[in-house]
């Protein structure tokens, strides 16, 4: 299958992140960041590449915190769970293959 419907995306990124203790709800992915064409579904490749842009955003916001000098352990771990969930898409080409990788 190489799109998804929205209960999909949440279960499955709800299931992969639940690995990541110290990520709050509020910091996972939203399904809406990933539709890029509006049609009610996420293609592979539209979540491959809002993963890379998940992945800089994560990067920034743990940097800015950082500079800041707050504290950076939220920021960490929701830096690490999206690098994690963005290398395992890497690996993959299809959804079917990238859930396959979490259970």
């Amino acid at each position: 299958d190489d799109r998804i419907s929205r209960a999909e995306f949440n279960m499955y990124v709800k299931n992969y992140l639940s690995n990541y203790p110290g990520l709050q709800e509020k910091d996972y992915p939203r399904f809406e960041d990933f539709d890029h064409d509006g049609d009610g579904f996420v293609s592979f490749q539209e979540y491959a590449q809002q993963m890379a842009l998940q992945v800089q955003q994560a990067e920034l916001e743990q940097y800015y915190a950082q500079q800041q000098g707050k504290s950076t352990t939220n920021a960490k771990n929701k830096a690490n769970a999206i690098k994690g969930l963005y290398k395992d898409t890497k690996r993959t080409d299809n959804f079917n293959d990238l859930y396959a990788n979490i259970r």
